[in-house]
């Protein structure tokens, strides 16, 4: 790779260990992916920060970094972790304390003290064609897709070393001959929710890989469906761009889209989405103890229909229902009281915190329902739920009931 004077000053280390250790790391990356120079980045979001994800070995490391003198140079944002730091959930101590540790050491290097995936809800919004280091899936497909930034599928080291230096290799979804589609998907079934583009999303991703989707007759999404659509395309495949004609910014038509290149095309129908579903669904017992909304993190208008959907009712004393969202959303549904709608039915809105990345089996929890396709298609391996996916109003009437109805 080619390297300015100050990138190899840098990994001299005049800059200290940790940009010292970030720049190898880098230019390793570089050299796998054949990029012949840095790109500049304007931000970076950092994942992989759960005590799940870093184990007691990676807290010990965070620690060093900060101790050796690690700060970042670009704004960073901070993904969801394995607690609500605003609250006691019953988790064991030693958890939520280690938690802390990370949460706090990355922090100490310069991370915004937030914890979501989802940072665009709060004015974190990479602008149009702008180079970003972002991991965490779900942001890196609804970045590069919805907002046109460019950014690749980055991992939790990756992005941190970004955030030290200020660079990432350029190549991958940087360049413009890689962002053009792969394959062209005619829609030809109506999605009515949130639930059905998940579905949806979890289908295509299934088939599709690491390639670049193209969508036609997608309809016309909200942000919260393109979020939940993204996420879906993102954990069942390995996508982390894709195009819906006349939706999305880089899709004005086919023409643009393909750019020439030869594609595929797949038909999707009834039969499509409904085998999107029964990915989804492997729970067995009906009977369920556990409801999670919010993966990735509600938007306001999330929490408003939730809320909504339990005003004057009480969950099932048998059922925890954790409702995820962040601390600008959360101190926002305070301010006009739809976290008490919620709390006072016996649920919890949560800030920071992730099921897939937490520890709500310690608990005693063991049948999920929820209407995130991302947290259905994980949560089975990384926290041994039965899981039935569906709409917003099927999960809450399970906690309600306390059991999942056709």
């Amino acid at each position: 790779m080619r390297l300015t004077d100050e990138q190899k000053r840098i990994l001299d280390g005049a800059r200290g260990i940790p940009a010292r250790v970030a720049m190898e790391m880098l230019v390793a990356l570089g050299d796998i992916y054949g990029a012949e120079d840095f790109i500049p980045i304007k931000s970076v979001h950092l994942a992989g920060l759960s005590l799940k994800s870093h184990g007691i070995a990676g807290m010990e490391w965070v620690g060093d970094m900060v101790e050796k003198g690690a700060r970042f140079v670009v704004p960073t944002t901070m993904n969801v972790i394995g607690v609500d730091r605003s609250r006691d959930l019953g988790l064991p101590v030693d958890w939520v304390e280690a938690q802390m540790r990370i949460q706090k050491g990355y922090e100490a290097m310069g991370a915004y003290g937030t914890s979501s995936c989802v940072p665009y809800y709060y004015s974190f919004l990479p602008r149009f064609g702008e180079s970003i280091a972002w991991a965490e899936s779900s942001a890196v497909v609804f970045t590069n897709s919805v907002l046109g930034a460019r950014d690749n599928r980055e991992g939790g080291p990756s992005a941190w070393a970004s955030a030290v230096t200020g660079v990432t290799p350029r190549h991958g979804l940087h360049l413009d001959g890689n962002r053009k589609g792969d394959i062209l998907f005619k829609v030809n079934v109506k999605c009515k929710n949130i639930s059905d583009y998940g579905a949806l999303g979890n289908y295509v991703g299934n088939v599709t890989g690491e390639k670049i989707p193209v969508f036609e007759n997608l309809g016309s999404p909200v942000m919260e469906e393109l979020v939940l659509f993204g996420s879906a395309l993102a954990s069942a495949g390995g996508v982390a761009l894709f195009h819906a004609i006349g939706v999305t910014p880089e899709a004005p038509d086919l023409e643009t889209v393909f750019a020439g290149k030869k594609y595929e095309v797949v038909e999707l129908g009834k039969r499509e989405l409904e085998q999107g579903y029964h990915n989804l669904t492997s729970g067995k017992n009906r009977k369920v103890n556990y409801v999670a909304i919010g993966c990735p993190h509600c938007s306001l208008n999330q929490v408003i229909e939730v809320a909504e959907l339990l005003r004057g009712k009480k969950i099932n004393k048998e059922v925890v229902m954790w409702v995820h969202t962040n601390i600008p959303v959360k101190q926002m549904a305070i301010q006009f009281g739809y976290d008490r709608m919620i709390e006072d039915s016996g649920a919890v809105l949560t800030q920071d915190l992730c099921t897939i990345l937490g520890n709500p089996e310690a608990l005693g929890v063991t049948t999920l329902a929820t209407n995130s396709p991302k947290m259905a298609f994980y949560a089975p391996g990384s926290n041994g739920f039965d899981v039935w996916y569906g709409t917003v109003e099927k999960c809450v009437e399970a906690a309600i009931t306390g059991e999942w109805k056709e």
